[in-house]
């Protein structure tokens, strides 16, 4: 009897809420005449409802899915210390390096066993690879980072001719297949195979998850939600699971269940309206719209027919539109979406290089490998909120001002704080650079737009596994090369690219030029 009581309270307050939209869109529809009403854009419709937390536990998923590959080899490639060879035990006063040379010499002479210290159980003890034969998993690493470039590159463009949801069920499953494969590795050999597989379709998942979320998340939570369900919260849970696995095979095993996780969440979301409208599926959109709403219990007959009246728009917009396949050459097919293109693509690759730089030289932190990376979680995803909740809620927090003021105040810290702190804030510009691409590029390209810079943010993933070879040097010559990197994408970013916060997406290539002019309505302050 008390769940009947609850759901009845739960119908009664939808039809409410469906009862005063219907009130406002029939006095409207009287003060206004007809003319002067325009048609609504199909972000009018998105609100925040069931439909989106589904969408946002699907988001969950994925996002730990990418992370647990992407920061894999912190844990699988964490190198041991060598303490000892036989029953001879080494000077604790030695250095690593002056450790792995007395070792080196007693192995050759005497054969004996390796005495090891470690905090996870890595490939580099399973496979033997210690001392200067690391450098076979620092290889690894950059080559699972090229297979996340190539996979940003292949699904970029699959999914703009694909679809979104289909794009992501594919790249999710073929992610939770290799991913249990690479913990029957039986050689250093195929585990590179399968988790350069692992990282391909990773790729594609970083290329699509975001445009996809943001597609169904109402125009003004859509910073807040990409600051709560987004990699900082999962920089806290994966420490915890690496902690608890604390073997690589054990590791991958249960990043195979995640995404499994995504795959089941994912059976129950619907393919993107947007997508289906700017590829001309009216009657398709118009299922998947009915769908949502009666998922979100919106039986509003008003909003009905204001959607019929946007899908017949759309249609007509589709119709006067090109119908030839977009490539990745149309996102340089003019000076203006050149220059967003390549401002957005060189400030990402920088996002990565500190980024990736820092946080895959973290073991030479003292302390727990765990605690250090839960540390950082709480403080990156702190931030966030922090960040997400100004977007919401101050109309002045925009892109511009959160990807300037986060790098600048990341490098005031000194060297110790900037190992942590740099990699935390970090987690919102990321966030920002995305979310102006989204907010950018029309439908027909955005996920081409994203997948470039998908594709060059591995590019600085894959550069940022070399970069601390410079301190070989001086120990401020990589700090220097980031901070040269870093200055000019706040300049390149702040004179080059518009303000995008609160502006509604567009659908067809041909309406690129309004996305530079603003529109209050869209942004919720009315």
């Amino acid at each position: 009897m008390p769940s009947e009581d609850v759901i009845d309270e739960e119908e009664l307050d939808a039809e409410i809420d469906n009862g005063i939209e219907e009130m406002k869109m029939v006095v409207e529809k009287l003060l206004l005449p007809k003319v002067m009403r325009k048609t609504k854009n199909l972000d009018d419709f998105i609100k925040f409802g069931r439909y989106t937390v589904l969408v946002l536990f699907l988001a969950e998923f994925v996002c730990l899915s990418t992370l647990s590959t992407m920061i894999f080899m912190i844990y699988a490639g964490h190198n041991p210390s060598v303490v000892g060879c036989g029953d001879v035990p080494f000077d604790r006063s030695l250095n690593g390096t002056e450790r792995c040379r007395v070792f080196r010499s007693l192995q050759s002479a005497t054969n004996c066993t390796p005495q090891l210290e470690y905090q996870f159980k890595s490939i580099n003890i399973e496979f033997n690879l210690l001392c200067d034969d690391a450098i076979h998993v620092k290889t690894s690493t950059m080559m699972q980072m090229t297979g996340v470039f190539l996979g940003a590159l292949a699904f970029g463009q699959f999914s703009d001719i694909c679809g979104r949801r289909f794009t992501l069920l594919i790249a999710v499953a073929c992610s939770a297949a290799f991913t249990a494969v690479s913990a029957l590795s039986l050689n250093m050999y195929q585990f590179n195979v399968f988790r350069i597989c692992t990282g391909f379709f990773a790729g594609g998942i970083t290329a699509v998850q975001g445009v996809y979320v943001i597609e169904n998340v109402p125009v003004r939570h859509r910073m807040l939600v990409n600051t709560i369900v987004t990699w900082s919260p999962n920089f806290i849970i994966y420490p915890i699971i690496g902690y608890f696995a604390y073997e690589w095979r054990r590791l991958a095993l249960i990043s195979s269940v995640v995404n499994v996780l995504g795959v089941i969440t994912l059976i129950f979301c619907y393919e993107s309206p947007r997508f289906l409208i700017q590829k001309g599926r009216i009657s398709e959109a118009r299922t998947v719209l009915k769908k949502i709403r009666k998922f979100n219990r919106d039986s509003c007959d008003n909003r009905s027919q204001e959607i019929e009246e946007m899908l017949k728009a759309e249609a007509q917009a589709f119709s006067e539109a090109s119908k030839k396949h977009h490539t990745f050459l149309t996102i340089f097919k003019n000076a203006e979406l050149l220059k967003w293109t390549a401002v957005l693509c060189f400030g990402i690759m920088t996002t990565s290089l500190i980024n990736y730089g820092i946080l895959f030289n973290m073991d030479s932190l003292v302390g727990s490998l765990y605690l250090n990376n839960i540390v950082f979680g709480i403080i990156r995803w702190s931030l966030n909120i922090i960040v997400g909740l100004s977007d919401y809620k101050i109309k002045s927090a925009g892109r511009k001002l959160l990807n300037t003021g986060k790098q600048e105040k990341a490098f005031a810290n000194s060297l110790r704080i900037i190992t942590i702190m740099v990699t935390a804030a970090c987690g919102q510009v990321y966030i920002a650079k995305y979310i102006t691409a989204t907010e950018l590029y029309p439908t027909s390209i955005r996920n081409l737009g994203c997948s470039a810079q998908a594709m060059f943010s591995r590019i600085g993933t894959i550069l940022s596994t070399q970069l601390f070879l410079f301190d070989k040097l001086h120990d401020s010559i990589p700090y220097l090369i980031l901070c040269a990197f870093l200055f000019t994408d706040i300049v390149l970013f702040q004179c080059l690219i518009p303000e995008t916060k609160g502006r509604k997406l567009e659908n067809h290539l041909q309406k690129r030029a309004k996305i530079a002019k603003p529109d209050v309505e869209s942004n919720g302050e009315r």
